[in-house]
């Protein structure tokens, strides 16, 4: 897609999905807020030491675990990746972009950093999908999933969500370029040759990214949960007598999925809080977005516009202490990391979650 006219467009604010100019509006007359515009800086800088932080410290306790192949293992690395881009390609150009107040760059790079910002957005979002959908797929559909063979099931899943991603993200090279948008005054815009394209972009944008994956995520977890209810159901009641029960109840079959272990149910918690927290961070971003689009005459440049479009990128620093919380053996492996101490090795107490400790050197 090639287009070249701006016809429908707001100002860049904290990496939104589009940066554009409204039409009639003077570039070289508006001004930053001075105090607004440090903030943002500040904020950014603090989000992405915490987000190098974290992911890298969670990614190098994961790749030391390699060999154990737990496929919970396998989607938070991948997750965790997600979020390293999130935060190198996302957080960190916007502040830099930020710093200066225009972007410092020629045209091939504005376009390779609107698409990797897109980027990570997607792949945090579909991981995370991933992640549900294998959790729904293993405690639902048992007999298939022992079939199919775990690693093949989340080899799958995970490149269907990168795959994804990368496809998804094509759209930022076409309508991102480094456009004139005042006489001398060059920036990193997005052009929209129709009125309505600006609010077909971003409408789907925040489909594809926080809409359908919430859907799903949501349906998958209703049956995850109903699954684990019957599964718990059941096995009190086989600790009855078989002549306490109705005899509608001695013929009733074993649920599918089995007696779901203690290890499981923890792990549906975990993927509960990290989609939770992914919602309470991505929500007001989208929110935020679609009002900018649709709002003929929107307010910009607002401090609490601003803090919502920043709360998104918050999302990028939770998931790896989220994930050390409830895993048994990432989190004291963790401790030991930033603790510059060694450990022997140790057996793990979860069948699915081994605590097997590698000696760690600083």
């Amino acid at each position: 897609m090639s287009v070249s006219v701006v016809t429908d467009s707001y100002p860049t604010i904290g990496w939104s999905v589009v940066s554009v100019t409204p039409a009639g509006t003077n570039v070289t007359d508006w001004e930053r807020d001075a105090v607004l515009a440090v903030a943002e800086v500040v904020v950014l800088a603090i989000i992405l030491v915490m987000a190098l932080l974290g992911n890298g410290l969670v990614l190098v306790v994961l790749l030391r675990r390699r060999g154990h192949h737990n496929p919970l293992h396998q989607f938070m690395l991948n997750l965790c990746l997600a979020d390293l881009v999130v935060a190198l390609f996302q957080v960190l150009p916007q502040l830099v972009w930020d710093a200066k107040g225009r972007f410092p760059g020629p045209d091939f790079l504005c376009r390779l950093v609107k698409y990797l910002q897109v980027l990570g957005m997607f792949a945090s979002s579909y991981m995370i999908v991933a992640m549900t959908m294998d959790r729904h797929y293993a405690i639902c559909c048992p007999l298939q999933a022992h079939r199919s063979g775990a690693t093949q099931r989340w080899n799958s899943f995970i490149l269907l969500a990168w795959g994804l991603s990368l496809l998804l993200s094509l759209p930022q090279v076409f309508i991102f370029s480094r456009s004139e948008v005042a006489p001398g005054v060059y920036e990193c815009w997005g052009n929209f040759a129709e009125s309505w394209g600006l609010k077909a972009y971003v409408t789907w944008m925040t489909l594809a990214v926080f809409i359908l994956p919430a859907l799903v995520i949501t349906v998958c977890q209703v049956r995850i949960f109903m699954e684990i209810h019957n599964s718990l159901h059941v096995k009190s009641e086989r600790r009855l007598s078989p002549a306490s029960l109705s005899p509608s109840r001695r013929d009733t079959p074993p649920a599918r999925g089995g007696d779901v272990s203690a290890a499981m149910s923890k792990t549906v918690r975990m993927t509960l809080v990290i989609v939770l927290v992914y919602s309470l961070c991505w929500a007001p971003f989208f929110s935020v977005q679609l009002w900018a689009a649709w709002n003929p005459d929107p307010s910009q440049n607002g401090a609490v516009f601003t803090l919502l479009m920043l709360l998104a990128s918050l999302n990028s620093c939770t998931n790896p202490w989220i994930y050390s919380a409830f895993s048994s053996s990432v989190s004291p492996e963790l401790r030991l990391l930033l603790l510059c101490r060694t450990a022997s090795q140790r057996r793990g107490s979860l069948p699915n979650d081994s605590t097997t400790t590698h000696n760690s050197n600083c």
